[in-house]
């Protein structure tokens, strides 16, 4: 079994282990840093220790034949944990993988580019070692950080849902975000 590890200036992203279930179960119950993210926030220790699992186990097997990439945001010196980043496999075909996104952050940490900088490792790993030709990103449309995020690392706006969902206690609509391989190429000198 291989295990992913990426590497930034400010960053460590590697795989998650069964000793972050603290400090993920403390950051993904926290209601202002999932306040964008409801299909993940956990009421309860049980939902935080489930969605770990979940997170483990995505380690398993293949990376080529994986559905999933999660990985956490830890400072490279100390080991804190800082946040989460990772994909789904949306689907397989002739061309590659298409993979949506999605990442959460301490609060502490906001601010402060980390978000950008763990986005652009993954994109990387995903065109560059797992067979990626399309990644997608989605976010609310009032997530305005989110939607800087993606847009600094060069995801290319596509289009927005008018009152797509329902979301904590109104209506919201939803940004859609995508980025293609041979775009990836060109932003970084490599076509």
């Amino acid at each position: 079994m291989k295990e992913i590890t990426l590497t930034t200036p400010r960053l460590l992203l590697r795989e998650y282990r069964w000793d972050d279930l603290q400090a993920h179960n403390a950051l993904i119950t926290d209601p202002d840093v999932m306040y964008y993210i409801q299909d993940v926030f956990s009421h309860s220790f049980a939902e935080s220790l489930d969605n770990l699992a979940l997170c483990a186990a995505s380690k398993y097997g293949d990376p080529a034949d994986r559905d999933f990439v999660f990985l956490v945001m830890a400072d490279p010196v100390s080991g804190e944990y800082m946040g989460g980043i990772g994909y789904s496999v949306l689907e397989r075909s002739p061309a590659g993988k298409r993979v949506e996104f999605g990442y959460f952050l301490q609060r502490k940490h906001w601010g402060h580019g980390y978000a950008s900088e763990a986005l652009a490792e993954l994109l990387r790993y995903a065109f560059e070692e797992d067979g990626a030709w399309r990644v997608d990103g989605t976010c609310v449309a009032d997530n305005l950080r989110s939607a800087r995020v993606m847009e600094k690392c060069g995801l290319v706006f596509e289009g927005e849902r008018r009152n797509y969902e329902w979301h904590v206690d109104s209506l919201k609509s939803r940004r859609y975000y995508g980025i293609l391989k041979e775009e990836w190429e060109e932003q970084h000198g490599k076509r």
